[in-house]
């Protein structure tokens, strides 16, 4: 099976956003959602087709088998667009409004607290998601794969993820491909691999 990751687009929609939901539903549902999944999804919905921001098509990529999208994966870096968080905050604010956006903010700091922001030298990999109907066949692996090579192509030393503490499968995945546990804030766990240089 051949696995190829490309840019996505607004067209991407359809498929994209559910496996954005996906990749972190409890989080994300909870945050944009306050504990309603559909309300989470016609957030991210609404954000995809904005393009720009943190859940803009324009920050995603995706990997397709023979035309069929089956993963998906997002970066950071301290390379983004300057405008990167305040497109963020328009979409979240344009959705919600201004009073219901505050509490989506508030609830997303509650979170980002146990996150890991990415350091100079360092890419975060996040939003990354697998079609149930193509795991365990390397869709995963050619995404972080190309993460890697992006890393690489801007300097960074290393990638960095989190992931639940509990999802026992996503920390045996990241661990065979290189990455180690560095530092854990409850409920996640901090991940890392270096990347040689060009």
């Amino acid at each position: 099976m051949t696995v190829v990751v490309r840019q996505a687009t607004a067209r991407d929609v359809e498929v994209a956003v559910p496996l954005l939901l996906d990749a972190a539903e409890r989080l994300l549902t909870s945050i944009f959602g306050n504990g309603n999944r559909d309300e989470a999804f016609a957030f991210l919905f609404a954000a995809w087709l904005r393009g720009t921001g943190q859940y803009g098509f324009e920050n995603h990529w995706l990997a397709c088998v023979d035309d069929n999208i089956v993963g998906i994966a997002s970066c950071w870096h301290d390379a983004l667009p300057e405008h990167f968080d305040r497109d963020t905050l328009n979409a979240i604010t344009d959705y919600f409004g201004i009073d219901e956006a505050l509490e989506v903010v508030i609830r997303s700091q509650e979170h980002a607290i146990a996150l890991h922001s990415p350091l100079v030298l360092e890419m975060g990999i996040g939003h990354l998601a697998v079609a149930a109907g193509a795991r365990r066949s390397g869709v995963g692996t050619a995404l972080v794969r190309y993460m890697e090579c992006k890393a690489r192509k801007l300097g960074k030393l290393s990638l960095v993820l989190d992931v639940e503490a509990q999802n026992l499968g996503a920390l045996r995945f990241y661990e065979a491909l290189g990455f180690v546990g560095q530092q854990s804030f409850a409920p996640f766990i901090t991940m890392k691999k270096g990347v040689a240089p060009l």
